[in-house]
């Protein structure tokens, strides 16, 4: 059922137009068989508009086949854009601490493996009803040549499809488990892609990743892959075969119990091998039905539905800013003290026109602080007020306008993306962080290949502060910098950044520079554990 209404939500009308074109197709088929039928059983009936309509629906089977194949093209890759954007879509405007919780590799296999699943089965579905209305039809058609043995046949039929779902029921299992072992395995390549100076530099740690660790992986995923599939396909043949031992049953079985004259046998005969086709088609689309099923269960499991609850809003207006007051706020990674971190209850307030550091001691909470403070995480107790007003969850995605962020995890983007700014200060701004050759000032996309980690974080640096947000936070940006941009950073950068009435809160571990803060707030095991200078209560 899902499929299906993806399906009317994607094209409707291509998927209506291309299973009426098969129907015809196929019916078109069907009268060739019969008009063979009636040639063979009377050749003397044979005639120029016997020739001549025979013509004609060989004509009409081409064009239908080729139309309702064209429609299908386009409508498996509209369905695939479609799917795979609303996707990114629900993703983007997912809970952070959600997305985390998922795992990058898992967004990954999902976006790619997922969708192809998916989009492969519904592709799929305008033929099957096309071949569905031709099996009608040529059922139909054996109950007007014999209705006993149109039943047999439908019954033989009959008990190869159940015996199928049978064999497709115990692959699922092997298949549902082989879609685990996928995302295990998309998780060790990334680990790989992203370490591979750690294991270039260390051979016993190189063997021991690729024999113990991803050879595991692949392993598992192979075997479970191939047991499935190979029952799939064993149910697959056995249903296959059934055709012929109806066939059997009919031309060697049936006139031992009963008078059958051999046109009816003939007739018989040629439409069951007919049949085959369509049935076969139906049939061989199975798999990809559970694949998808399997792709959508997952999709689900990992909280990422079709359809978001809040698609993403292009026209937010970016409220006011004089003050942001955390008031008890409370973050709990886990579920209790002994599972996880806990930050808080913090209090604190973050005035307009300030410059507030946060220092601490690794694992302390410094970065979960700036993502509660950003409403990238929301906390488990006490609440954020902007301007005095109670940030709720509605309210949240256009609280996060108010930043501009560079974290130390941070993404850096192929181009500049959001920003609305003069050539001449984009050019001075790159003067500034030495990056002027690794930005395209005409057409705004950023050279990001083999740059180093100062290189990179100084091109988000430039992105930020061409933003026009009024708070600023860096997340150690100063950490990988050469000791010239540290000093451009706290005596120039962030003095101007003040000089034009922004607020910016600084992760740093920088004390010789804490000079050009009004506040250093420092945490200590999820707490402050102290504030120092101006205003510091």
């Amino acid at each position: 059922m899902k499929l299906l209404l993806m399906l009317l939500r994607s094209s409707w009308l291509n998927g209506l137009l291309s299973a009426v074109l098969g129907a015809v197709s196929g019916l078109a088929s069907l009268s060739l068989i019969t008009l063979i039928h009636s040639a063979l059983s009377q050749p003397q009936a044979g005639s120029y508009a016997a020739a001549g309509l025979f013509s004609i629906l060989c004509l009409v089977v081409l064009a239908t086949q080729v139309g309702s194949k064209c429609l299908l093209v386009r409508l498996s890759q509209s369905t695939s854009a479609r799917l795979r954007l609303e996707l990114c879509k629900r993703i983007i405007t997912a809970p952070l601490a959600s997305l985390e919780a998922v795992g990058r590799h898992r967004l990954l296999t999902t976006l790619v493996g997922d969708v192809t699943s998916i989009v492969q089965a519904l592709a799929g579905v305008p033929n099957v009803c096309a071949k569905a209305m031709v099996l009608a039809a040529g059922i139909g058609y054996l109950a007007t040549l014999s209705m006993l043995l149109a039943v047999c046949t439908v019954a033989v039929a009959g008990l190869g499809v159940v015996s199928y779902l049978a064999g497709n029921r115990l692959a699922n299992r092997y298949l549902c488990q082989a879609r685990e072992d996928q995302d295990e395995l998309f998780k060790q390549l990334r680990a790989m892609i992203q370490g591979i100076k750690e294991l270039q530099g260390n051979q016993r740690r190189q063997d021991e990743f690729v024999n113990q660790v991803l050879l595991t992986a692949e392993t598992t995923m192979r075997r479970n892959t191939v047991i499935g599939q190979s029952i799939q396909g064993f149910a697959q043949s056995w249903g296959r075969l059934m055709v012929f031992i109806g066939i059997g049953l009919l031309l060697f079985v049936s006139p031992q119990l009963q008078t059958v004259d051999a046109a009816t046998l003939t007739g018989f005969t040629l439409t069951i091998l007919y049949l085959t086709f369509p049935l076969e088609g139906i049939v061989g689309w199975l798999p990809s039905l559970n694949r998808a099923t399997i792709a959508l269960n997952k999709i689900d499991s990992l909280g990422l539905l079709i359809k978001s609850d809040r698609p993403v809003q292009s026209d937010l207006v970016r409220p006011a800013f004089r003050k942001i007051e955390l008031r008890n706020v409370v973050y709990q990674y886990g579920t209790s003290d002994c599972d996880g971190f806990s930050l808080g209850p913090l209090n604190l307030t973050v005035k307009s026109r300030e410059v507030l550091f946060i220092a601490g001691g690794n694992g302390s909470g410094k970065t979960t602080l700036a993502k509660l403070l950003t409403g990238l995480y929301s906390p488990a107790e006490g609440s954020i007020a902007l301007n005095g007003t109670v940030i709720n969850d509605d309210d949240r995605v256009g609280y996060r306008q108010l930043f501009s962020t560079v974290f130390v995890e941070g993404i850096l983007f192929d181009r500049l993306l959001g920003v609305d700014a003069e050539l001449d200060e984009v050019a001075s701004w790159c003067k500034l962080l030495g990056i002027g050759s690794k930005v395209d000032l005409q057409t705004g996309k950023l050279v990001t290949d083999e740059l180093s980690r100062g290189q990179q974080k100084r091109i988000a640096l430039l992105v930020a502060c061409l933003d026009d947000s009024p708070i600023f936070v860096f997340d150690e940006w100063a950490a990988e910098q050469e000791p010239d941009f540290k000093d451009v950073f706290y005596r120039q950068i962030l003095p101007e950044l003040k000089r034009r009435g922004r607020t910016v809160v600084a992760i740093t571990h920088d004390d010789r520079y804490f000079f050009a803060a009004d506040r250093v707030l420092t945490l200590f095991n999820g707490g402050i554990a102290s504030v120092v200078g101006r205003n510091a209560a």
